[in-house]
């Protein structure tokens, strides 16, 4: 297998918002996540499905993980998100 072929998984942490201190495994260090949340749906027709979404980006100049100084990866909320 070549390096290049090989995506690094590391561990990372939710900063602020409805996601506070979530923990979550990334690969390839993404620059957004998105958290979605279910809502409740009241007189929809069958099947309709509503979720909330929130966006976390990577806090740059952190290099947490393997290669950095024993750190996570940290995700910052965005409160101007969708």
């Amino acid at each position: 297998m070549e390096t290049a072929d090989v995506t690094v998984r590391e561990d990372a942490v939710l900063v602020g918002g409805p996601a506070d201190g979530v923990r979550v495994v990334v690969a390839g260090r993404p620059r957004v996540v998105q958290v979605t949340y279910p809502c409740g749906v009241e007189g929809g027709p069958d099947g309709v499905r509503v979720e909330g979404v929130y966006v976390y980006r990577r806090v740059l100049g952190e290099e947490g993980g393997e290669g950095g100084a024993g750190r996570d990866v940290r995700y910052g909320f965005d409160v101007a998100s969708p």
